[in-house]
């Protein structure tokens, strides 16, 4: 399932460094993220602070790890440049080029050359997680807040303890802490969704007959207990509170809390190299809250439908028994990446992102050596 054992002998003085390196950008970014007393306005843009974060992580992985040039990561490689070349043809006939975008784009792609030590996936669960309850500085919910909370703690199913009691005793602290930052209905639905399938998984996988009894039993009796006593808040909290804005009616526009007019004008408005970072009027948002539109609307047809290739392929590699971790943590960001996150680069998301790199690459690393493991038992 790709857990990663904490062993003692992982956490040296460079460990340390990393770690505490890790956490306070990852804080510092948090604290721009929920704008604490109007930090924002004094800063221009956060792309410094990702080249901060991919440079420490180049740094490590310089140190202690290698290139990888294996068939697979050739492959994976080849679909990636196709995608970033495409973003980069169209920031320049769009006039909206970026360096530090393209730096940042420069950096990932070396980082997923690397095969990645899991003490370097360690360090990076651990000061993200460490980082979150700076999210609770504010006295006001955010979406934002409720995604980084979200993909922080499903990247944190890679190092706690595959047991019902330390599940539980993570996912409930994680659960409050989500209640009190956000009401975002994606971040919550994304929440519970990945909670039971990781209990599932646990209670249900090569299990005793008699566990895999108690738990149908107790998930079947929770669920309808729970449709009996809060059908009526379930309802008001996924659904109605965004159907009393439109007088009751159904209209998508108020399903998706407005979003929908502004993906059917970024469709209506496609173009094969998009429109650059202003293709549309935000006075109304503060970005596109669903990537694959953000990407339609930044750099064009094209660049999406290689993004939309980039992703699919991740998330089927990530489907084997042995990155099932890593395989929820990207259902995390495609199911939060549909309704709430922008492109890449949006300046309030920082801690699930580089995540989302550096397990991609560990995800490539673990399937190299899964795929050499069975090369030498044929052998």
């Amino acid at each position: 399932m790709a857990r990663i054992d904490m062993h003692r002998s992982y956490f040296t003085y460079e460990a340390l460094l990393f770690i505490a390196i890790f956490t306070l950008l990852f804080i510092t970014t948090n604290v721009v993220m929920i704008d604490y007393r109007g930090i924002q306005s004094m800063v221009s843009s956060q792309d410094p602070f990702m080249i901060l974060i991919l440079g420490a992580i180049l740094a490590y992985l310089y140190k202690n790890s290698t290139f990888s040039w294996t068939p697979l990561r050739k492959a994976f490689l080849t679909l990636w440049g196709l995608y970033i070349a495409f973003v980069f043809l169209s920031m320049f006939i769009a006039d909206h080029f970026v360096f530090t975008e393209v730096l940042i784009l420069l950096m990932v792609t070396v980082i997923l050359f690397y095969k990645i030590p899991k003490q370097l996936i360690i360090y990076l669960v651990l000061a993200a997680l460490i980082s979150l309850p700076s999210l609770l500085i504010v006295d006001y919910t955010l979406n934002e807040s409720g995604s980084t909370l979200v993909m922080v703690v499903t990247a944190g199913f890679l190092i706690v303890p595959r047991t019902n009691r330390a599940m539980i005793l993570y996912m409930l602290p994680s659960f409050l802490l989500l209640s009190l930052i956000t009401t975002s209905r994606t971040a919550m639905g994304t929440f519970l969704l990945l909670a039971a399938f990781q209990l599932a998984w646990i209670n249900l996988y090569h299990t005793p007959k008699r566990q895999k009894k108690y738990f149908l039993g107790a998930a079947i009796g929770a669920a309808v207990a729970s449709l009996i006593l809060f059908a009526g808040r379930i309802y008001q909290f996924f659904i109605g509170s965004s159907l009393s804005l439109n007088d009751g009616s159904f209209s998508w526009n108020a399903l998706t809390s407005i979003r929908y007019e502004l993906w059917a004008t970024v469709w209506h408005n496609k173009r094969w190299f998009g429109e650059g970072h202003s293709y549309f009027n935000f006075s109304d948002f503060p970005h596109a809250h669903n990537i694959l539109f953000d990407t339609l609307g930044r750099y064009g047809i094209i660049a999406v439908i290689l993004f939309i290739l980039v992703l699919g392929a991740i998330w089927l590699l990530s489907i084997t028994k042995y990155t099932l971790s890593i395989s929820l943590f990207m259902t995390a960001y495609l199911l939060i990446g549909m309704f709430e996150y922008n492109y890449l680069f949006m300046f309030v998301y920082f801690s699930p992102i580089v995540l989302f790199f550096v397990l991609t690459a560990y995800m490539l690393t673990l399937r190299e050596a899964h795929m050499n493991t069975i090369d030498i038992k044929k052998r």
